[in-house]
């Protein structure tokens, strides 16, 4: 039995909702670890149970909300935050937390407002949905198994991080978003000083069996992924000691999570995607208005995420960080008998950092265009904002980023990243022509580096081995204008290197075979 087959066969469970586990710590599968294109980071916050979007950004010059969809679960109008001159409002709650919050965040031009977001035919299962978000996929039919996520996906076929585990899923499960149909390529973390001594406890005198069995390659794989998790316990923990915050967080769930997530990026942690959630959105009772159990959750993603940007701004370090809120649906346009709303489509969507757009996308949620089912109709495929965030954020080629998703999506009109940041094409043919390395393949790893600049510019020269090792060769070295070369030494023996050239905000990559 292959490794993959022993991946998605022999675990006890799903791996939707179980792991491996190998001594007292449990062990989520990792593949081969390469070089990282980019150090563009995304955190994503999960709203579990249906966020009510339509209280969350509210039509507060709509009299229809107050007279007949919302009679007594509404946000009064003189309460809500209105975003710019638009006809759209905050539910108060997102003005809370540093520096006014999430509101605080849209008027400093860091958060782009999605409302109207959803997919067609939408499914009002609460895990059924979530899997179609988490997985990016929208299925046949209901009997059609989503077995991997839209960021497994991405990750088990792009160039990422030498010796740091590639996503962390902060918490005790895995999630189907970093699932490739046969691995797990997200380590689980709650506690990293616990996770390190955790770790130290799996190489304790076990050593690889001899033979080909199916006992013999089960056991060793295990071994070998508690091996990797011993070594990523150890960077973990180097990362959180030497990363620091510099801003006051309130004492909840997300903010201490999100707390860590920035300890963690500020101690030089390379992993590209973070995944947090924050459970309770599924309000079928006493929901509540300005206060209420939607206000209190409300409230903590404001303090948390405001909190959170402002200590990653403090640390430099905001402008590698994007990240966004997503939820499986929607609520319906009528409130219930029971103080509460019920499962509905179109949802809300929040992109936050300092490399969106901070733009209100769609029209407010309006009541005179229901569907069949009294629901809102979705303006915007959420896929739209994935296919947009692989090829800006993460770099990827349309036509590879559309392999991902599955099909072809239209960015927002207008755009939720700024097109500076576009490093999809930064990768493409035009900007690839400032530099070409030569001789390749090579018979020896020496090569030369050629630049051909159209003006002076800081120049940072990285390269991967097979391994996964990560070397860099020059780090922001001014180069004048013009053309130049700059001889190199491969290091690592025969195999594929990754050669990444940074020029200025432009990166440059170059596959390398050392024969």
């Amino acid at each position: 039995m292959n490794r993959r087959k022993f991946l998605k066969y022999s675990t006890a469970g799903s791996l939707l909702t179980s792991s491996l586990a190998f001594g007292k710590i449990p062990v989520l599968a990792s593949g081969i670890d390469m070089a990282n294109p980019g150090e563009n980071i995304l955190v994503i916050i999960q709203m579990f149970g249906g966020n009510d979007a339509l209280n969350t950004i509210i039509p507060a010059d709509n009299d229809l909300y107050y007279s007949s969809f919302r009679r007594t679960l509404n946000i009064p109008k003189n309460k809500a935050l209105r975003l710019s001159n638009t006809t759209s409002y905050l539910h108060p709650a997102l003005g809370y937390g540093t520096n006014d919050g999430l509101y605080g965040l849209f008027k400093q031009g860091n958060l782009a407002v999605i409302q109207g977001v959803g997919y067609p035919n939408p499914n009002l299962s609460h895990f059924r949905s979530t899997d179609i978000w988490l997985s990016g996929i929208l299925p046949k039919n209901d009997a059609e198994r989503l077995e991997s996520g839209w960021l497994g996906r991405y990750i088990e076929g792009a160039n990422l991080g030498s010796e740091h585990p590639k996503c962390m899923n902060i918490g005790k499960s895995s999630s189907l978003l970093f699932q490739t149909g046969s691995e797990d390529l997200s380590i689980g973390l709650e506690n990293p000083k616990d996770f390190y001594e955790q770790g130290k406890d799996l190489l304790s005198g076990e050593s690889f069996l001899s033979g080909e069995s199916d006992y013999v390659t089960e056991r060793n794989f295990l071994l070998d992924l508690s091996i990797q998790s011993n070594k990523y316990s150890k960077i973990v923990k180097d990362a959180f000691d030497a990363g620091k915050n510099t801003t006051s967080y309130s004492d909840t769930k997300l903010s201490n999570e999100l707390k860590l997530v920035s300890r963690l990026i500020s101690g030089g942690l390379k992993s590209k995607v973070y995944l947090l959630s924050i459970d309770g959105f599924d309000t079928h009772a006493n929901q509540g208005t300005v206060d209420g159990k939607q206000a209190a959750l409300l409230t903590e993603i404001s303090e948390a995420v405001s909190a959170f940007m402002a200590d990653l701004k403090a640390q430099n370090l905001s402008k590698k960080v994007l990240g966004m809120t997503v939820s499986e649906f929607g609520r319906r346009p009528n409130q219930n008998d029971s103080g509460g709303t019920d499962h509905g489509a179109a949802g809300a969507m929040f992109v936050f950092g300092e490399e969106v757009n901070p733009t209100v996308f769609g029209e407010s949620f309006g009541f005179s265009n229901l569907d069949a089912n009294k629901d809102f109709k979705y303006q915007f495929d959420f896929r739209s904002v994935y296919a947009e965030i692989l090829y800006k954020w993460f770099g990827e080629e349309k036509s590879k980023g559309n392999s991902i998703l599955k099909d072809s999506f239209d960015f927002l009109p207008g755009e939720v990243l700024r097109k500076k940041f576009s490093p999809g094409e930064i990768l493409g043919k035009e900007r690839s022509n400032e530099s070409m390395i030569y001789p390749n393949p090579t018979p020896d790893g020496n090569v030369v580096v050629e630049l051909n600049l159209s003006k002076p510019a800081l120049v940072s020269i990285s390269f991967t081995n097979a391994r996964g090792v990560n070397f860099n060769v020059v780090s922001e070295v001014p180069f004048g204008a013009g053309k130049q070369q700059f001889p190199m030494n491969l290091w690592g023996g025969s195999g594929l290197y990754l050669v990444i050239i940074r020029v200025g905000e432009n990166i440059n990559t170059h596959k390398i075979i050392w024969v």
